[in-house]
């Protein structure tokens, strides 16, 4: 069956012995209840996990560590993550800080050879305690405090990223972003993991139900299989990459 939003909702209203929908916008009462229950265990598992790899973001690529960039403008220290956002609902929903890269490649009017860097990141604390007095101690002659960036910081309000020093030119700055999902509305929506990891939402929307009931003893048996699946979940689709040992020694005779 589908994972669109009104075969979940039926197939749990059939669970507990109740008609189902032709249409979830139609739904009211229990109907109305499990069709919510559904919405709130897909944002459960969401919230299970930061780096979901079904919410990174669709942007290309290319050929640096990111699946998104941002273009630099000389002067300019602070860009919003998420170029055209409106608000913290349209922002994306998690960023790796760990992972920026500079580049000059495929900006205009830039050719080889192309200054490329990491860009580890720093507190805001720390940029205040050892960078800023220096990069801003004079804005009359402000320019000349303008480089190459060398580091990443990220803004009070966690909307905007910082550049170190101020960028003196034109640069991409790729960095890895994952999509904030929208609510299950239409009946035809899907949710964005795979298939085989219905069964996930469905114990935990199962719970939420079984609570509402009062059914405890059932209520615990959602909880563990909830737990459980959640946990298959995680490592199969967000395990850590393996550890790799690599012994340089060598022996002579």
């Amino acid at each position: 069956m589908a994972k669109t939003y009104l075969s979940m909702t039926n197939e749990l209203l059939v669970e507990i012995n109740e008609p189902e929908l032709t249409s979830v916008t139609s739904a009211l009462g229990i109907q109305k209840f499990v069709s919510n229950c559904v919405n709130r265990a897909y944002f459960d598992i969401i919230d299970a996990q930061d780096t979901w790899s079904w919410l990174s973001t669709s942007a290309t690529q290319g050929n640096y560590n990111g699946n998104t960039f941002v273009e630099t403008v000389a002067g300019q220290r602070w860009y919003l993550l998420k170029q055209g956002s409106s608000g913290v609902d349209t922002d994306f929903s998690n960023v790796d800080w760990d992972g920026f890269v500079l580049t000059e490649e495929d900006v205009n009017g830039k050719t080889e050879p192309y200054t490329i860097r990491n860009l580890p990141f720093v507190s805001l604390e720390t940029w205040r305690d050892f960078y800023s007095v220096s990069e801003n101690r004079d804005s009359s002659q402000a320019n000349s405090n303008f480089g190459v960036p060398e580091r990443i910081i990220r803004s009070e309000d966690n909307r905007h990223f910082g550049l170190s020093p101020v960028p003196d030119e034109v640069y991409r700055i790729y960095f890895y972003a994952y999509d904030r999902p929208s609510s299950l509305v239409n009946d035809t929506d899907k949710v964005l993991f795979p298939e085989q990891y219905k069964t996930v939402l469905m114990a935990r929307a199962r719970y939420y139900i079984y609570q509402f009931k009062d059914n405890i003893a059932q209520t615990q048996l959602a909880l563990t299989e909830y737990n459980k699946s959640l946990d298959n979940m995680i490592e199969q689709l967000n395990a850590p990459q393996p550890n790799y040992v690599e012994d340089d020694r060598r022996i002579f005779t």
